[in-house]
């Protein structure tokens, strides 16, 4: 708010259009801010967390005067700040993505953002994840943090490179079938 408007809720009208033109717009758009999320941390309780402390954050920065032109591209900009003060506080508590995997992932969940479908595959994929072992999730961190290969991760774990090889086409079938499923069962309901 600017200094010069009441800060009670309701006495403006001028807050009452910006919390009816934010809440269409968000509301509109929630679906989707949280897949990107879920793209980033791949934890639905922590997903959660980020998606309403993103949309405080966006709420206080909202101005129907100009509002964003891509109100999308806009939230999942203040989300990805947000998911890396999240990782930032988890410290070494956590496996957890280098800065350069997580921008790698935030730009291309940006650039297929448009397609429903694929938002719905995002959601599917992270809950897939999520049914993973401890183990696996481990393998596919390792694999996709920065600047690692599959040679690498075979040298950290003590493997050889055809047994990590194997090891990931696993993985990655697995994923697949519980995406497919996963879908399956959402146009059945």
């Amino acid at each position: 708010m600017s200094t010069g408007e009441s800060s009670e809720i309701g006495v403006s009208g001028t807050s009452r259009e910006k919390g009816k033109l934010f809440l269409r717009l968000f509301l509109e758009n929630e679906r989707r801010l949280y897949a990107y999320i879920l793209t980033l941390v791949a934890n639905r309780a922590d997903a959660d967390d980020l998606l309403q402390d993103t949309s405080l954050v966006m709420w206080d920065k909202f101005d129907e005067g100009q509002p964003p032109r891509d109100f999308v591209a806009w939230g999942c900009r203040i989300a990805y700040f947000k998911v890396l003060d999240f990782y930032k506080k988890a410290g070494r508590s956590r496996v957890q993505f280098s800065q350069a995997m997580l921008e790698h992932i935030s730009d291309t969940a940006l650039e297929q953002s448009g397609s429903l479908q694929l938002d719905e595959r995002r959601v599917a994929l992270a809950g897939c994840i999520e049914k993973l072992s401890e183990r696996n999730r481990d393998l596919l961190e390792r694999r996709y943090s920065d600047g690692a290969t599959t040679q690498s991760v075979a040298v950290q774990l003590g493997r050889s490179i055809d047994a990590v090889y194997k090891a990931l086409a696993k993985v990655r079938q697995a994923l697949f079938d519980c995406v497919t499923r996963s879908l399956a069962r959402g146009k059945l309901t």
